[in-house]
């Protein structure tokens, strides 16, 4: 079994970490315009309290899984994993793999910051895209008939390597 890790960033941390400052001095400056009403209800703290925990905790949930992310040669698949998202590609539903150099705008998606793609993503130039990614540059797509994939091998020209090893001996492309 190969597992292939993609290239980390650190600049990712200081991305989301200063999303999420920058959103806690929001809550707080929205806190505090509250609290200086008299007629603020303990509801509509616990309620703003709540959205404040959905939104910093949406945040730092991938923030925390971001290290995790792998891609795992198994005997009939590609499994693509971070943290407890995981995709399985299997290998004889492999149509096409192909090197991106840039996937340009992403409009809509899961969760992508310039340093990491999670999640389905859709890209003006390429549409939707499930992406396991540490850049919008050099993606290695992976194309089954329903389904597209995004990936940041680390090691590219080796992962290609044993991919189409894969591939040859289970009948894909």
């Amino acid at each position: 079994m190969d597992v292939f890790k993609p290239y980390f960033s650190n600049s990712t941390y200081y991305i989301v970490g200063g999303i999420i400052v920058f959103l806690s001095i929001i809550f707080s400056i929205i806190m505090y315009s509250f609290i200086r009403k008299e007629d603020i209800s303990i509801f509509s703290t616990i309620t703003i309290g709540i959205f404040y925990i959905i939104i910093i905790g949406s945040l730092v949930f991938p923030l925390l899984i971001y290290k995790t992310m792998s891609y795992e040669f198994q005997e009939k698949e590609l499994i693509l994993k971070c943290g407890p998202l995981k995709s399985k590609v299997q290998y004889e539903k492999i149509k096409k793999m192909s090197k991106i150099a840039d996937l340009g705008d992403s409009p809509i998606g899961s969760f992508r910051t310039p340093k990491y793609l999670l999640g389905t993503n859709y890209f003006s130039k390429y549409g939707r895209i499930i992406t396991y990614a540490t850049s919008y540059k050099k993606v290695l797509l992976i194309e089954t008939d329903k389904k597209r994939y995004g990936i940041t091998p680390k090691d590219e020209d080796n992962f290609i390597r044993i991919l189409n090893e894969k591939l040859k001996s289970k009948g894909g492309i």
